[in-house]
């Protein structure tokens, strides 16, 4: 029970990695929000953690509203008295290229992959002091640590997430508030199609398997991987670590 009686607040939590946080997280004591613009997804992972003995809440909210953000981590505060953990997970793989990208495009993927974060955050601040301490944590992703061969603008914005986590990380530290990325490699999740098939020439398989000769570990991350790797940010086991993004990528990086 490493998140007992802790309340976490996880967003983009109704598929992928988010729902397997929300239910590892919910298994470990945690009392989990989900927060998330699927209804129909994020209901079913309430059930699921209700079903398994645990506590969860859903709210719709599209998380690129930021008056709609603000208003959810509200009546998070109110219900709950504090937030001890936030994991802002919410993000697109965003537009191919470079030169085609249009404006709109790119304000819809910075917001995802870094406004939404960044002001969650801020909302969330006044319930993550009420706990004492707490940890933050944000997906960022291998892309964030080198540059992506397809997206300049998720490669962009997930770079720009790395260095949001250090900054908040030094401006948090003297409040016992930790802030920590996590950067994964391409993932088994509904997202993953996305990556695969960017533009209408390609070939997801022929990229699947171009992307997968290059993870020495010899297979993509599954979303417990990336779940567990939260799911140590989170609890007191990491109270020394702030301020680290951290590869979960098969030793891509390496």
């Amino acid at each position: 029970m490493k998140l007992a009686g802790k309340v976490a607040v996880i967003s983009a939590a109704a598929s992928g990695m988010g729902r397997a946080g929300a239910n590892l997280f919910a298994k470990e004591g945690a009392k989990v929000v989900i927060l998330d613009v699927n209804q129909e997804q994020g209901e079913l992972v309430v059930e699921e953690i209700k079903q398994s003995g645990g506590e969860a809440q859903f709210y719709k909210i599209d998380l690129i509203e930021l008056d709609a953000i603000k208003e959810v981590i509200d009546r998070i505060d109110l219900q709950y008295g504090k937030i001890d953990v936030l994991w802002n997970h919410v993000g697109t793989p965003g537009p191919n290229g470079f030169e085609n990208v249009t404006e709109e495009e790119y304000d819809f993927a910075m917001g995802l992959n870094l406004k939404s974060g960044f002001f969650t955050t801020q909302y969330a601040l006044k319930s993550i002091r009420k706990a004492g301490t707490g940890s933050i944590i944000f997906t960022s992703s291998v892309g964030g640590l080198k540059a992506s061969p397809t997206s300049v603008v998720y490669s962009t914005g997930k770079g720009a997430v790395v260095n949001l986590v250090r900054s908040l990380a030094v401006n948090l530290a003297k409040e016992k508030i930790r802030v920590n990325g996590i950067c994964p490699s391409l993932a088994e999740t509904p997202m993953m199609a996305q990556f695969l098939a960017r533009s209408k020439d390609d070939d997801p398989e022929k990229n699947k398997q171009f992307l997968l000769e290059r993870i020495p570990l010899g297979r993509f991350a599954r979303p417990d991987d990336i779940a567990k790797a939260a799911l140590f940010l989170a609890s007191d086991e990491s109270t020394y670590i702030s301020g680290v993004n951290l590869p979960v990528d098969g030793a891509y990086m390496a």
